[in-house]
């Protein structure tokens, strides 16, 4: 009994002088392997998460507490502003300022990472605040849903571009990677509960800022408990006085209510969790870099290939020359307009787009052959011919019927496919050409280009001025096409005092309707101005 007696005060001595002796000091990851007589030395907190501790080494311990502090606050901040820019809400004036945030939290996270931002992310930048620009301008609902894509694709693009090198990347390995980042940044919820753990044990072990720690705790603490407090108090304000609420829903465009609240608190945890979960995704850098090359299989296969398809399309471009072009484009009996164009473009778009693929593949899987660019040549050569035929069966087809917005749809294509064409023959004589990079820009240009063209006003403009040169049969069509345009349209239509004007207004009521400043719209503004002034 006395010996044992005496171990335990031993043991209890040696354990507080242990204790004594780390008061104060920084944690360094080796508490829980410190021994006396067979005791674990470490405090009782320690020794609880020592197994958690061995697992990783110290670095990574480090580099997740600071995820977790510095990543954790930029994207409760972001998701702050995403919430009140976003919720319920992709055309408003808030659009730009959502752009802004996001750059600025992307910038900061890769600033946390010591990365430094690459000379063209600058441009992906500016499309991707072009694309939020251009939703708050228009009121064009396929432009809202094509912009919102678009920064989806240029937020990935933006940050692949910047953390990996991504110089002899192609469209498959970029696309890839894209797709990648994006559900593979699920499983980083792991990663978000490893970090908020050891920053917790971090706070528990470290003593020396006893002050500062708990200042930015009681922070954290207090923004969890004000976001459902708030709700709930406004909730109850706003039922209470009418004035209150009329403020609310028109100023800030927040009708407050149960499903309101819940809307906000989901938005607000799908932004926070969703941005960390990105970001802490890129910090790890797991897509592989290197591009293998498949360059490897036989060319007389592809030569084989493409000099049967040569042959067609050679063929079909001397009809198209001298039966098109040089035939007065005359069209051939029994066929309409309507039928004719249509038909003309998509399989011609479906041959041009074909044809493209066809090239990268050749190009990415086949040995090199100077009769295979050749051929890769006079098959993007006999594209051009095939792109000018579409080109002109569809002015035939808006001479004949006026525009809509598929028309110039088609129009903006087949421009973009010619410019796209230039980088392919280029790719096809020099190796390692920058091909995803130039279609990305070209493809931004130009969509940023249609997008702030506002193609609703230029049809109405169009139309109106040429309807009596048509058909009236076809002009009656193209009427009742007018009453569906956006607001985009309403500068135009606003100077006709007719039934079908009337009904235009009427149709986008609901669009131009006052909702508050949160989600002013321009175009829905003007339109609302306009209809009032009629």
């Amino acid at each position: 009994m006395m010996n044992t007696y005496n171990n335990t005060s031993d043991n209890t001595n040696q354990n507080q002088s242990i204790n004594n002796s780390y008061s104060g000091q920084t944690y360094n990851g080796t508490y829980a392997a410190q021994t006396i007589n067979g005791v674990n030395a470490a405090p009782p907190y320690i020794q609880r998460v020592s197994r958690f501790q061995e697992a990783e080494a110290v670095e990574v311990q480090d580099f997740r507490e600071k995820m977790a502090r510095k990543l954790g606050i930029g994207s409760l901040i972001y998701a702050a502003v995403f919430t009140f820019c976003l919720y319920n809400n992709l055309t408003g004036v808030t659009m730009p300022f959502f752009g802004i945030a996001t750059l600025v939290y992307m910038i900061y996270a890769l600033k946390l990472y010591n990365i430094q931002i690459k000379k063209l992310s600058w441009f992906y930048g500016s499309i991707l605040m072009a694309l939020t620009i251009s939703n708050f301008l228009t009121g064009n609902l396929t432009f809202h849903f094509f912009n919102t894509v678009g920064i989806l694709i240029m937020l990935f693009i933006f940050l692949l571009h910047n953390v990996y090198d991504d110089s002899r990347w192609n469209f498959s390995k970029t696309f890839i990677s894209c797709f990648e980042a994006f559900f593979c940044s699920i499983g980083e919820m792991d990663d978000f509960t490893k970090d908020m753990k050891v920053l917790k044990q971090r706070k528990k072990v470290n003593e020396a800022n006893v002050e500062k720690r708990n200042t930015l705790k009681y922070i954290f603490i207090g923004l969890l408990i004000s976001v459902p407090l708030a709700g709930i108090i406004l909730l109850l304000l706003s039922s209470a006085d009418k004035v209150f609420n009329l403020f609310l829903s028109k100023y800030l465009s927040f009708d407050f209510n149960i499903s309101t609240f819940i809307g906000i608190i989901i938005t607000f945890a799908f932004s926070f969790f969703g941005s960390y979960c990105i970001l802490r995704f890129f910090s790890k850098k797991t897509i592989r870099e290197e591009v293998t090359s498949h360059r490897n299989m036989e060319p007389v296969i592809a030569i084989t290939v493409l000099s049967i398809i040569s042959v067609i399309y050679l063929f079909f471009s001397m009809i198209q020359i001298i039966y098109l072009f040089w035939g007065g484009m005359k069209l051939p009996n029994n066929y309409s307009y309507s039928d004719y164009a249509r038909e003309g473009f998509f399989q011609l778009l479906a041959v041009s787009i074909i044809n493209f693929l066809m090239v990268l593949f050749v190009n990415s899987y086949f040995r090199e052959s100077r009769i295979l660019k050749v051929l890769m040549t006079v098959i993007s050569g006999c594209t051009y011919i095939m792109i000018a035929s579409s080109c002109m069966r569809m002015l035939i087809y808006i001479d004949a019927c006026l525009l809509t917005s598929l028309r110039i749809w088609v129009l903006w294509g087949l421009a973009v496919l010619s410019l796209l064409f230039v980088a392919v023959i280029i790719s096809i004589y020099k190796n390692g050409f920058p091909l995803f990079k130039y279609s990305i820009i070209v493809v931004g240009i130009m969509y940023a280009l249609i997008s702030f063209a506002h193609p609703d006003y230029i049809i109405a403009d169009y139309n109106l001025k040429y309807m009596n040169t048509i058909e009236p049969e076809i002009a009656k069509q193209d009427y009742e096409y007018l009453t569906e345009l956006s607001t985009d349209a309403a500068p135009v239509i606003y100077e006709y005092n007719t039934e079908w004007a009337d009904q235009y207004f009427a149709n986008n009521k609901y669009f131009y309707k006052e909702k508050g400043l949160r989600k002013f719209n321009l175009s829905g503004y003007t339109a609302r101005v306009l209809s009032e002034n009629r």
